[in-house]
């Protein structure tokens, strides 16, 4: 099959500029956190760390929303759905729409997402498990 790739460009294509804006935000926040790979499709675009995928964006045309998978439940006005993804995940659907809600407290839970993609939810039980 001969197929297109699907793009950043692509999804940023018709976004009022502000929303362009608060990708390239969140792209600094992962970014910030180490290495990671980028996976785009029609539907998504995905942050993934050395395990697995930890975050994703969807862009939309005033807004930007995406995901974030973290091993404890967020309730905040920006995450507009957490939900179980697995025993020590839940996944956070968000949406933001300014920059000053790309916070420090943001940053944290985007943080905590790549610890995720790292394998940290992994080793969870057996780090409280082990002797000081």
């Amino acid at each position: 099959m001969d197929q297109t790739a699907w793009t950043v460009d692509d999804h940023l294509r018709g976004c009022d500029q502000g929303v362009v804006e608060l990708y390239e935000r969140f792209v600094e926040l992962v970014t910030a956190c180490g290495p990671f790979e980028l996976s785009v499709s029609k539907t998504a675009i995905t942050f993934k760390g050395a395990r697995r995928g930890f975050a994703g964006a969807k862009p939309k045309k005033l807004w930007l929303d995406g995901y974030l998978d973290l091993q404890r439940q967020v309730n905040d006005p920006r995450i507009r759905r957490a939900s179980p993804y697995t025993k020590r995940l839940f996944v956070h659907q968000f949406r933001v729409s300014a920059p000053d809600q790309l916070n420090g407290e943001f940053a944290e839970w985007v943080r905590e997402a790549y610890d995720v993609g790292q394998g940290g939810h992994l080793g969870a039980t057996l780090r409280r498990g082990t002797a000081p």
